[in-house]
């Protein structure tokens, strides 16, 4: 019976279980749904904006008679890589699958490789910290626990500073090493580049026919205004694609749980059933071989024309008291 006991205990055990990674799955998926709406809001007015930046620096680059401003040529003459800052986006919790195992891969593999010197690195999520620290990579800036309404605050700070460090040549170039949503169960560990921009990349959506537009004052005034906001736009988008990465990812995670537990309930349970049923089986042998054992030796109902021949005091037998009439 110990043995029925201990599996009792662990199938309550496992439903409690499903129940917590139930509840986190629904979480994840209301959670995913508010990242993801605004994630299909923002990924058309993002191409949208470098479509912008890119046909504005064409036009600049393209007309003689204009001189190009400071921000042009921070995209007309890219710097040799020499110092470069690092925006690393990964989660402040666990349980949401290879999500930060890939991202933090990526980051590992981008460290190794980079020939430039890491000048500043931006974590957002503790797990991203942690990364940084074990390096020895001290974070110049550490956003945790940030919900989705901070994001843009997030971004602001950092987009900021990232911009004064550029024209002040401190730094060459930004990256975000961050994982781009595909799907609820689909994830890609991205490293993309904000700043410099790379004119040859084409942007999802792009006209095939270039148009010519009025720009006024100026292109280098347009473009003064734009860089800032393409800024932005870009870091805004790669966080909520990792936030919608790392919802999707739980959510996927905490629905294979609950399954795995499913199974394992249901495995417990044949095997009690198992358990009780050789018990029961056992019982029954037990009670029919004892129905079948033989009587006590040297009495036996043939040797006796009636009971009343006997009586039993305990474990004692004599033979009765003859009758005698009054």
């Amino acid at each position: 019976m110990a043995g029925l006991q201990d599996i009792r205990r662990r199938i309550r055990s496992v439903k409690n279980t499903q129940q917590v990674t139930k509840a986190m799955k629904m979480i994840s998926a209301v959670k995913l749904r508010k990242s993801q709406e605004r994630l299909v809001a923002l990924r058309p007015y993002a191409s949208k904006m470098m479509e912008v930046v890119r046909r504005v620096v064409g036009r600049i680059k393209g007309d003689s008679e204009i001189q190009p401003g400071p921000a042009a040529q921070a995209f007309l003459s890219p710097r040799e890589e020499k110092r470069i800052r690092v925006v690393l986006v990964a989660s402040d919790k666990g349980l949401c699958g290879g999500f930060n195992a890939n991202v933090l891969k990526a980051a590992t593999v981008f460290v190794s490789e980079c020939q430039a010197e890491i000048v500043h690195v931006d974590v957002v999520g503790k797990r991203a910290a942690e990364w940084a620290k074990k390096r020895k990579l001290a974070p110049a800036g550490e956003y945790l626990n940030v919900p989705l309404a901070g994001l843009q605050q997030v971004v602001t700070e950092i987009s900021k500073g990232a911009s004064e460090q550029y024209h002040a040549g401190e730094i060459d170039a930004l990256y975000v090493i961050y994982n781009y949503f595909n799907s609820a169960v689909a994830q890609t560990p991205t490293v993309f580049r904000v700043f410099p921009m790379d004119l040859d990349r084409r942007a999802e959506g792009r006209d095939a026919v270039e148009v010519s537009h009025l720009l006024e004052p100026d292109p280098n005034a347009v473009l003064e205004t734009l860089l800032p906001r393409f800024v932005e736009t870009e870091l805004l988008r790669n966080l909520l694609e990792s936030s919608a990465s790392e919802h999707g990812a739980r959510m996927a995670a905490m629905d294979k749980a609950s399954n795995n537990a499913g199974e394992m309930i249901a495995k417990l349970t044949l095997t009690m059933n198992k358990i009780r049923q050789a018990s029961i089986t056992n019982q029954i042998i037990e009670i029919v071989s004892g129905a079948k054992e033989p009587r006590t030796p040297g009495i036996h109902p043939s040797s006796c024309s009636s009971l009343s021949h006997f009586v039993f005091r305990g474990s004692s037998l004599r033979s009765p008291t003859p009758f005698k009439a009054a």
